[in-house]
C-alpha cells in the first residue's frame, strides 16, 4: 500500500483526510513533527501544507530534499502567492484549497507511481 506522509495543522482536515483517503497513512501537526516522520518511515508521497507551525511546508521540503533528493512532495495550500516559493523548494506540485478529493487522490496515485 502507498505510504502518504500528510502535514497539516488544520485538525478538521486532518480528519477528513483520513476518512477520505484510503493509503497508508503518516499524520504530522507541524514541520518538525513532519521532517521527524518523513526520516522515520520514507513515505512514498509527502502532502506539504505550505504554511505549519514551528516549522513551514517551504522549510521542510528543503530540509527533506536535503535528505532524500528523490522525495515526492506536493505542496497544499491556500495562499496563491506560496506557489513559487513552493516550486523554488522542490515540490513536485502544488494544489490550491480548497480542492476536490479525486484530484488529489489522482495526484498521489501519479506520484507515487514515479
Amino acid at each position: 500500500m502507498v505510504k502518504v506522509l500528510i502535514a497539516e495543522d488544520y485538525l478538521e482536515l486532518l480528519d477528513f483526510y483520513k476518512m477520505s483517503l484510503d493509503f497508508d497513512l503518516l499524520l504530522a501537526k507541524d514541520g518538525d513533527e513532519a521532517l521527524e516522520m518523513y526520516i522515520k518511515h520514507k513515505p512514498d508521497v509527502v502532502l506539504m501544507d505550505l504554511k505549519l507551525p514551528k516549522k513551514d511546508g517551504i522549510d521542510v521540503t528543503k530540509e527533506i530534499l536535503e535528505l532524500d533528493p528523490d522525495a515526492r512532495i506536493i505542496g497544499i495550500t491556500a495562499y496563491g502567492h506560496l506557489e513559487t516559493k513552493a516550486f523554488d523548494a522542490g515540490v513536485k506540485h502544488v494544489i490550491r484549497k480548497p480542492f476536490k478529493m479525486s484530484e488529489l487522490n489522482d495526484l498521489i496515485n501519479k506520484y507515487a507511481k514515479k
